[in-house]
């Protein structure tokens, strides 16, 4: 006689040659289909197996496995220990959207959240071991505007539930072999004309973000909202945004230098009004994160798109640095064409990744000078 491993956490379970059966009051009984036959084809759906439980006992078997909302909160405890804080920050955003089917601002601000805000129904009430593939692909349809995110989202909830499994919390990943999708660069770039619309359409403090990551090529996120006074040394008509190794994305050294006097005047502004913590805020006074940053965006590019402005489909907030990259590579604000070795110094990145993601927009480029000798 044999069991399905791990069935019995579901309330029932499989015995080898004899069919699915649940332990009630002490005694063995075999579920049955609705016609008195019993059930004992291994693969049953689940559905009919709960189905068949109701049916037969008038209840939901009980289980005792974690749900995916106790999985995702161990797992955040570990990552909040270990990891940075940018990384916590993404990975309990895409957990949270998983298990409530709430937007990521919800888990921070203590907004009260009304039916219209609610993108899907939320998975975090479900059995671990009963978390399925068909879950997963619903929660990717209810965000149609993700595409080229996915790869991440996807990844956060994996680790989750590895995680889970080398805490003996679940015998095995339910979604392992969930296909991931290759990692693409966005290329994506926001037009003068799409900029003017998305600003005129913002709050003042997203205008603002947007406007300065464009002008400045600033990650949104490590660098955009993480500028504090202690990171701004002010020339009179120059600035350096100086970030520390231990602060950057690379984890060198990073100098951002503003020559742009309408950026300057409103770093300026923000110190005064911001003297410590971060100086860019959204409108409720609370520093702009990653994630809300990216929400936010999407929510006006939506809004935009609905009205009959045309965006690129991953056109996000990161956009706003590709953007950069493009118009200064063409000269649109000097006049003068740029190449990709001047590009990467001025936005911490090597001149390889510059030209993997940019080179497209370069309108003067030489092959890396090769100083080896024939045969070498």
């Amino acid at each position: 006689m044999g069991r399905r491993k791990g069935s019995r956490n579901k309330g029932y379970y499989f015995v080898k040659n004899r069919g699915w059966a649940a332990d009630i009051d002490g005694r063995r009984v075999f579920l049955e289909y609705e016609n008195g036959d019993r059930m004992r084809d291994k693969n049953t759906p689940q559905a009919e197996l709960k189905a068949a439980y109701h049916r037969q006992f008038g209840s939901e078997p009980e289980s005792d496995a974690p749900t995916v909302l106790e999985i995702c909160t161990e797992y955040l405890n570990k990552v909040k220990d270990e990891d940075a804080k940018a990384t916590y920050n993404s990975r309990a955003a895409t957990l949270y959207d998983f298990c409530f089917g709430l937007p990521a601002r919800f888990r921070t601000n203590g907004e009260k959240a009304k039916p219209s805000d609610r993108i899907h129904k939320g998975f975090g009430g479900l059995p671990a071991n009963t978390l399925t593939k068909l879950h997963v692909k619903r929660w990717l349809q209810a965000h149609p505007t993700w595409n080229g995110a996915r790869r991440t989202k996807i990844q956060a909830l994996k680790r989750a539930l590895n995680y889970a499994v080398e805490c003996q919390l679940l015998e095995s990943n339910p979604i392992k072999g969930y296909a991931t999708p290759k990692q693409n660069a966005r290329v994506t770039y926001i037009t003068p004309e799409q900029e003017k619309a998305l600003c005129d359409a913002s709050k003042p403090e997203l205008a603002m973000a947007i406007k300065v990551c464009i002008r400045t090529g600033a990650r949104p996120g490590c660098e955009f909202a993480k500028l504090t006074a202690k990171h701004v040394t002010d020339h009179g008509e120059r600035m350096e945004w100086t970030y520390r190794p231990e602060e950057s994305k690379t984890g060198n050294l990073r100098i951002i230098y503003i020559t742009d006097p309408e950026i300057i005047n409103i770093v300026r502004q923000q110190i005064k009004r911001f003297p410590t913590g971060s100086i860019f805020r959204n409108s409720t006074d609370n520093p702009w994160t990653h994630g809300n940053l990216g929400e936010r965006f999407r929510v006006v590019r939506s809004r935009l798109a609905k009205q009959g402005m045309e965006f690129d489909a991953d056109c996000v907030m990161y956009s706003c640095r590709h953007t950069y990259a493009k118009r200064v590579l063409q000269g649109f604000w000097s006049g003068k064409p740029t190449n990709i070795e001047t590009l990467a110094k001025l936005m911490g990145n090597t001149p390889e990744v510059c030209r993997d993601h940019y080179l497209q927009w370069c309108e003067h480029y030489a092959e890396p000078r090769n100083h080896s000798r024939p045969g070498e």
